[in-house]
């Protein structure tokens, strides 16, 4: 056997026969072997535990600690699990080599010992050490790939919900595209007959107002006809009376004014509806103005009064604010999510306080409702797309959401 084969090995040899241990230590150290010599299995440990060699041949019968104590000691140290440890012995007993088996020994070198036996045992046993290690170094790899592979597995999983849920959104976000195009379509149909009412309404507001300077002069005209004919026309005068009187013409011409400014009044909030809705029709719009921001608030109140009407009372609580640049449409989206969330969180005769205010230089508008409010638990995750707490069909579970990311 070549001097390369020992790999330069530490090999411990224990025996207490000073001519064996000097031959195994020539022998060993010519096959390349590293080679450390003890005469006792006390003795053996202690040098086992100084230079942790790769082997260990001990003898069996030894004075001060026997081969089999030396091999129970190695076996217990964590460090020695894995050593090679083989037992010189002239035993042939079956039964006392199954022992020294289960006590933690790897195999026997018989007595006489033969050199080429016991290097091709060597090297037998190496071949098998170095197998295990490679089979070891295998598994670690293994079990570093199968950490990255649940953990890739546990990415895709995440990524595979964030799919799903961005599908999800964009479903939602399609809806409400056609919403909105359908919202800029009925704003345009309902402007076209708006602008005839609101065009005829000032006219015939006009017309009235001439019809009523006309009556004014008849009844002037009237009563100099009568002053001209000496007083004499009572039967015209009464007549003109009871009828003045049946249809209550005081009341008439004092109403008039009244509805056609109602009639204006009514058609001006339609128009300011219909704008809005065509502004809420458009939130891609890129525009960045410099904004009053409680005219987004009103915006948003006019968009969502039909819900707030009948639950809540609003109380406006605003302060001078200066104005800044943003985007005024998206802004009055998150106000108005935050005021329909507050309305659908309160019953009947609720309130809703609007507060406006600047602190440190910024604008600071909140939102109060005096409502059933929201589960402590449930705080984290209000902020979630599609997260809810009201009954399946009751809300999406995107305003606040959309509210939150259109401030950030």
């Amino acid at each position: 056997m070549s001097k390369e084969n020992g790999s330069n090995r530490t090999i411990l040899v224990v025996d207490d026969d000073t001519f064996l241990l000097n031959f195994l230590s020539l022998v060993l150290q010519k096959a390349g072997y590293k080679v450390i010599t003890a005469q006792d299995g006390k003795e053996g440990l202690e040098l086992a535990k100084k230079h942790k060699p790769e082997i260990i041949l001990s003898d069996l019968m030894m004075p001060v600690m026997d081969g089999e104590g030396f091999l129970q000691s190695v076996r217990q140290l964590e460090e020695f699990q894995d050593t090679l440890f083989l037992i010189l012995t002239a035993k042939t007993d079956k039964s006392d080599r199954i022992q020294l088996l289960q006590s933690g020994a790897d195999d026997f070198i018989t007595k006489p010992i033969s050199k080429d036996e016991l290097l091709a045992k060597l090297q037998a046993f190496e071949r098998i050490q170095n197998l295990q290690q490679e089979l070891r170094r295998k598994n670690e790899i293994l079990q570093r790939l199968n950490r990255k592979l649940q953990q890739t597995t546990s990415e895709l999983r995440k990524t595979n919900e964030l799919l799903q849920s961005t599908q999800d959104q964009l479903i939602q976000s399609e809806k409400l595209a056609s919403i909105g195009q359908l919202a800029a379509g009925v704003a345009h149909e309902i402007n076209n007959p708006l602008g005839v009412i609101q065009s005829n309404l000032n006219v015939l507001k006009d017309y009235i107002a001439e019809t009523k300077a006309l009556l004014s002069r008849y009844e002037a005209a009237l009563v100099r006809i009568c002053q001209d004919n000496g007083g004499e026309c009572p039967q015209l005068q009464r007549e003109i009376e009871a009828y003045r009187k049946q249809i209550d013409f005081e009341f008439l011409m004092r109403d008039f004014d009244s509805l056609i400014n109602d009639s204006l009044s009514g058609a001006e909030r339609i128009k300011n509806i219909v704008e809005n809705l065509r502004d809420f029709s458009d939130l891609d719009h890129t525009d960045f103005l410099k904004t009053d921001i409680h005219t987004c608030l009103e915006n948003a109140l006019n968009i969502a009064w039909n819900e707030i009407r009948y639950r809540a009372e609003v109380i406006r609580e605003y302060q001078e604010v200066p104005e800044f640049y943003c985007f005024p449409r998206q802004l009055s989206q998150a106000f108005l999510n935050l005021l329909l969330n507050a309305a659908q969180s309160v019953d009947d005769q609720g309130k809703i306080i609007i507060r406006t205010f600047t602190e440190d230089g910024k604008a600071i508008v909140e939102i109060e409702d005096n409502g059933v409010g929201i589960p402590k638990e449930f705080l984290p995750r209000i902020f979630e797309p599609f997260f809810t707490t009201k009954e399946v069909g009751e809300g999406t579970g995107l305003g606040l959401s959309v509210a939150y990311n259109i401030i950030k």
